[in-house]
């Protein structure tokens, strides 16, 4: 319920502690890769036929090898129409494989398939990742054209006389199936016999095979099954992609982090300590109450007034709350124990008492006395102003060798009493090794009934 600043519309908030929620992004990654490979749809390959020899087909794939694969100015007129808008992708990228099969004629068939990913901008970002397009036939054919053009227009099968498929059986009526004269045909169908033919896999160089076995009359070649390595090609791609997308997501995390690493919190902000907290209209135990606050509601520290914090609660409304009730900023917590008490002395000398862990032993003495004759102070105050005066001096006379071995605070009034305590004490409370309560424990409180309700466990 802490207080808004001034100009506000809310009367109370909480302070925010945004969080980033790590296992979210990285769940995220898994989807993605599971969206990745869901996408991935095999490539349609295109072929023609060339009567040229298998080995000057072969050479001039190979010299197709460095334009292969590379970057797409944009995938509009190179993929099949899909639900998603082309203008909506980026970054595409297509890799064209090749497969040399011999022909019974002595010839060859080419292959070429060509993959192709970019990544799609989504209107919701969550939804945004890398697809696997379906490559509409221009980049096979324009591979097609360039390996036809190398091998001469002597390379391209006549339209009648050169068939490389044998005559129908006479009893069948159905007519021979044509010959493809260079033009595109998409290949539908993968006949695992092809192996036997001895015809050559592809592989991401294009490099064909071995052709060496004879050529098969009854029936016009097919592809052999999918290679391995052409499979690995697009597995590779979707990993490429995954690996990305996790590089794009790890900078995310990384500039949440800095998000939250460089928020700067209100340095003038109390904590409320217990629910059911007063806050009053003035410094006064008798005063109207205005409400109750909870606990860890913050208020905008305005002034300090003795035992009493001036807080803001929201526009020009303000309240008072007992300072003891409040976890005060760090830079108040000086200027809330100044309200309370003066120093009225301050020696160094040996101590007189007799409490082992400082008997005889040189230490600081403070001497403290009530900010005006008629201010009283409950035990809980005390042991607050106390705890911020020792971690002071404790800064200030830490150093490799310090001149005493302890500090003791001395209140001098009718309902004081005393504080001693060790520099080993102090220095495990100042760097947050041990609890206040603990602390207290390792001091002596002489008497111990003037700090009781707040020196027990």
């Amino acid at each position: 319920m802490a207080a808004a600043r001034p100009g506000g519309t809310h009367t109370v908030k909480k302070t925010l502690r945004p969080a980033v929620h790590f296992g979210t992004l990285l769940l995220a990654l898994t989807f993605l890769a599971a969206q990745i490979s869901a996408q991935a749809v095999p490539a349609v390959p295109y072929e023609r036929t060339f009567t040229s020899p298998v080995a000057d087909v072969e050479r001039v794939v190979r010299n197709l090898r460095p334009s292969s694969s590379g970057r797409l100015p944009t995938v509009d007129g190179f993929v099949e129409a899909s639900d998603l808008p082309t203008d909506h992708f980026e970054r595409g990228y297509y890799e064209c494989t090749f497969q040399v099969v011999a022909t019974p004629a002595g010839g060859a068939t080419v292959r070429a398939s060509a993959k192709i990913t970019a990544w799609y901008n989504d209107p919701t970002p969550g939804r945004s990742g890398y697809h696997v397009l379906v490559s509409n036939g221009h980049i096979e054919n324009d591979f097609l054209d360039q390996i036809q053009e190398a091998l001469g227009p002597s390379s391209v099968p006549k339209p009648a006389g050169s068939s490389a498929i044998a005559p129908a059986p006479k009893s069948s009526t159905a007519p021979a199936p044509s010959v493809s004269s260079g033009g595109l045909r998409p290949q539908t169908r993968l006949d695992p016999a092809a192996s036997e033919l001895g015809e050559s896999s592809s592989n991401k160089s294009g490099v064909a095979g071995d052709f060496s076995s004879a050529p098969r009359a009854a029936a016009e070649p097919v592809a052999p099954p999918p290679s391995s390595s052409e499979s690995l090609e697009t597995l590779k791609l979707q990993r490429a992609a995954v690996e990305k997308r996790t590089q794009e997501l790890s900078a995310d995390i990384k500039n949440f982090e800095e998000i939250l690493h460089n928020q700067v919190r209100p340095a003038d902000l109390a904590t409320v300590k217990k629910a059911g907290t007063h806050v009053f209209s003035k410094p006064a135990e008798g005063s109207p109450v205005l409400f109750s606050a909870d606990a860890e509601d913050e208020f905008q520290v305005l002034e300090l007034e003795g035992a009493w914090v001036h807080v803001q609660i929201s526009g020009s409304s303000r309240g008072w709350i007992r300072r003891a009730q409040l976890d005060l900023p760090a830079e108040f917590k000086d200027s809330a124990a100044a309200t309370l008490f003066n120093i009225s002395k301050d020696e160094t000398t040996t101590f007189g008492g007799k409490w082992a862990p400082l008997a005889s032993k040189k230490v600081r003495v403070i001497w403290l006395e009530p900010t005006s004759p008629a201010a009283t102070s409950t035990a809980r105050e005390k042991l607050a102003f106390a705890r911020a005066l020792f971690e002071k001096t404790y800064r200030e006379l830490k150093s490799p060798a310090p001149s005493v071995e302890g500090v003791v605070l001395v209140f001098d009034s009718a309902d004081g009493g005393q504080i001693a305590a060790t520099l080993a004490s102090l220095k495990q409370l100042t760097d947050g090794v041990i609890s206040e309560s603990a602390f207290w424990k390792q001091c002596s409180l002489d008497p111990p009934e003037s700090f009781q309700s707040s020196a027990k466990p």
